[in-house]
C-alpha cells in the first residue's frame, strides 16, 4: 500500500507541474470588449444643409488603450459621413454616421451613442461605442464583430426524435405529359400494274 500511494502522490505533482509549464508556455490572451466608450471631436462644422455623400473631418479624444498598449493614439482620423435612410413611407431620412475609424489591428467599427443631427459646430465632442472586440494574444492583436445574438450551451432534448426525410422517386416528380396517338405511316401514289404480256398487241401484226 505505501508504494501505491508514493505512486499517485507523484503522480499528482507531475500533473500539476505539467499544467503550470503549459499555463507559462501558452500567451495570455486578453480582450477589449465591444461597446467601448470612445469621445470624437468635430474638426469643422457640420452644417444642415450638407448632401448625402459629404463629410467631415473628426479626430479620437484620448488615447484607446490595451494592456498598456495604445492601439489608436488621440488625434486619430475618422469622419462623419452624411446619409440617409428610406422610412416605411417612403420617405428619406438623413442620417450621419462615425465612419473610417482605424486602429493598428485595422478598421474599427463606431456607433455614436446619440443620433448625430446636424449643425454641430466645430469642437464639438460626440460619445461613441466600439461595435467590435480586439484580441491581444501574444504580440497578435485581431479585431473580432460579435454576433448580433448571445450564444446558449444548452444541449437538445435528448427525447426529440426528428422526423425521417423521404425523397420522392423520379417517376413521381415527372410531370405526365398529353398522350399522342401513333399516327399511320404515310403512303406514297399506287405503282400501276405492269401489263400482261400477252395480251399486248404489236401493231401491223
Amino acid at each position: 500500500m505505501p508504494g501505491i500511494r508514493r505512486t499517485a502522490v507523484v503522480g499528482a505533482a507531475f500533473l500539476l507541474l505539467s499544467s503550470a509549464w503549459a499555463t507559462a508556455e501558452s500567451p495570455q490572451q486578453h480582450l477589449l470588449p465591444a461597446g467601448s466608450a470612445v469621445v470624437f471631436v468635430t474638426d469643422a462644422p457640420l452644417d444642415a444643409g450638407r448632401r448625402e455623400g459629404d463629410t467631415v473631418s473628426v479626430h479620437l479624444r484620448n488615447n484607446l488603450l490595451l494592456d498598456g498598449l495604445v492601439l489608436a493614439p488621440a488625434g486619430t482620423r475618422a469622419q462623419l459621413l452624411v446619409g440617409g435612410i428610406t422610412m416605411p413611407d417612403g420617405k428619406r431620412r438623413p442620417l450621419v454616421l462615425l465612419d473610417r475609424f482605424t486602429i493598428s489591428a485595422g478598421l474599427m467599427p463606431v456607433r455614436s451613442v446619440e443620433p448625430i443631427v446636424p449643425p454641430i459646430p466645430a469642437g464639438a465632442e460626440i460619445d461613441a461605442r466600439t461595435l467590435a472586440e480586439v484580441d491581444h494574444i501574444g504580440d497578435r492583436l485581431s479585431i473580432r464583430i460579435p454576433f448580433p445574438f448571445a450564444l446558449t450551451g444548452d444541449r437538445p432534448a435528448s427525447a426529440y426524435t426528428p422526423t425521417p426525410a423521404r425523397t420522392a422517386s423520379a417517376r413521381v416528380m415527372m410531370k405526365p405529359g398529353p398522350r399522342t396517338s401513333p399516327s399511320a405511316a404515310p403512303t406514297g401514289a399506287p405503282i400501276p400494274a405492269s401489263p400482261d404480256p400477252s395480251t399486248t398487241k404489236i401493231p401491223g401484226k
